[in-house]
């Protein structure tokens, strides 16, 4: 995401959210403040959103 405007799509399957994250874009992710540039993982069967941003 880059600010609210998706720039990318995956589809995961993995255990956790940070796990779908990690392997969505091969690279280390935390947990989102306000960065601008992050990740949104969906969980689709239980119906939650986790955002997340890349380690620096």
């Amino acid at each position: 995401m880059d600010g609210d405007t998706v720039t990318a799509t995956h589809i995961v399957n993995a255990t956790t959210p940070i796990r779908a994250a990690r392997e969505a874009t091969e690279r280390d992710v935390t947990l989102r403040t306000t960065e601008p540039i992050w990740i949104r993982v969906a969980d689709e069967k239980r119906g939650h959103i986790f955002e997340y941003s890349f380690s620096l």
